[in-house]
C-alpha cells in the first residue's frame, strides 16, 4: 500500500477502500497477487460494522459502485488512490478490458482532465510491458503464475530454506512494519520441524538474518518464482539501494541460476523500480478539471 493511509479521516478510509474492493473485483475474480490488497486495506478500517460491510462485498465478489471521493480529499491524495488502483489491476497475471473500462470510469469521476489522464494511461501501458516481460521467464502454458510459490508442492526441506530465505530478505535493513512481521509469521508457519521454527523465531526477534546456503534441488522455474516474490519483497518500498542489488547478485549465484536468467531477472527488478517510482511525478503534478 503506497497510499499514506494513517493522513484520511474516516470517510476518506471508507471511500478509499470500497474502490480498491472495486478495482479488485473489477474482473469478477480475487487473484492471489490481490489479497494482500485486501488485507491491508481492511486494516485500516477501524469501525466495526463498516469493517463487516466490506468484508460482506468481498465474500459475495459484489463489487461496490464508483463513488465520487469525499469533499476535501486533496486532489495529490485523489492521485495517489488512482494511480494505486491501476497497480491493483495490473496485479494479477491478466489485464481485461473490464478492468481498463474501470479505470476510465474511476478516472473521469475523479474529474481528471484529459491530458492526465493520457499521462497515466501511458504509465499504465509501460506497466503491462513490465508484466510482461515477468511472464515471459516462465515457459508459456506451464500453469505457473509469478508472485505464487507453490509451498504445498514443496518438501520439508524445501520449506525450510525458503523460509529462511524470506527472514534473511526481509531483515536485510533491520527494520520491521507489521505486514512484513506478519508475511515472516506466514513463511515460518511452512516450516514442519518446531525446532526449526523456533530457530528462524529467535533470528526475527534478534533481527539476525540466517546465513543462505545452497538450495535443496528445485526445478528451475520454482526457483524463478521463488526469486520473483524476494525481488517483491525488496522492491517493495520502490527502491532498490546498493546493499539490495549486491544481495540479490549473490543470491543468484548460490542458486546457480543460469547468467542470462540472473540478468533477465535482474534487469526486470530494475525497470520495476523505475516504473513504480516514476508513479510519484504522476502524483505531484495531478491536474483535475474543477481545480
Amino acid at each position: 500500500m503506497t497510499v499514506p493511509a494513517h493522513s484520511l479521516n474516516p470517510s476518506q478510509r471508507l471511500w478509499y477502500a470500497r474502490m480498491v474492493v472495486a478495482a479488485i473485483l473489477a474482473d469478477g475474480q480475487i487473484d492471489v497477487a490481490e489479497v494482500e490488497f485486501i488485507k491491508q486495506v481492511i486494516s485500516i478500517i477501524e469501525d466495526p460494522k463498516s469493517k463487516t460491510a466490506i468484508l460482506k462485498l468481498i465474500e459475495t465478489k459484489q463489487a461496490p459502485p464508483i463513488e465520487p471521493p469525499p469533499q476535501s480529499t486533496p486532489d495529490q491524495l485523489l492521485a495517489a488512490i488512482y494511480l494505486e488502483l491501476v497497480l491493483i489491476c495490473l496485479a494479477d497475471s491478466d489485464f481485461n478490458s473490464d478492468e481498463r473500462f474501470f479505470l476510465k470510469q474511476v478516472a473521469t469521476s475523479l474529474e481528471f482532465t484529459d491530458s492526465y489522464i493520457k499521462k497515466v494511461e501511458l504509465w499504465l501501458e509501460e506497466g503491462l510491458d513490465w508484466k510482461q516481460k515477468q511472464m515471459s521467464l516462465l515457459p508459456a502454458n506451464s500453469g505457473l503464475h509469478m508472485g505464487e510459490v507453490p509451498l504445498k508442492e514443496f518438501n520439508a526441506a524445501q520449506k525450510l530454506w525458503y523460509a529462511q530465505l524470506m527472514v534473511a530478505t526481509i531483515l536485510l535493513d533491520k527494520n520491521l512494519d507489521d505486514f512484513e512481521v506478519q508475511f515472516l509469521k506466514m513463511a515460518i508457519s511452512f516450516v514442519e520441524a518446531k525446532a526449526d521454527k523456533i530457530t528462524l523465531m529467535r533470528h526475527v526477534k534478534n533481527r539476525i538474518a540466517p546465513s543462505i546456503e545452497p538450495p535443496p534441488k528445485f526445478t528451475q522455474n520454482q526457483l524463478i518464482q521463488i526469486m520473483f516474490s524476494v525481488i517483491q519483497v525488496i522492491s517493495a518500498d520502490e527502491a532498490i539501494s546498493y546493499a539490495e542489488q549486491t544481495y540479490l547478485r549473490e543470491l543468484f549465484e548460490t542458486c546457480s541460476l543460469p547468467a542470462p536468467v540472473h540478468q533477465a531477472l535482474f534487469s526486470w527488478c530494475q525497470q520495476g523500480v523505475q516504473w513504480k517510482s516514476s508513479k510519484n511525478a504522476l502524483i505531484h503534478w495531478v491536474r483535475r478539471k474543477n481545480a
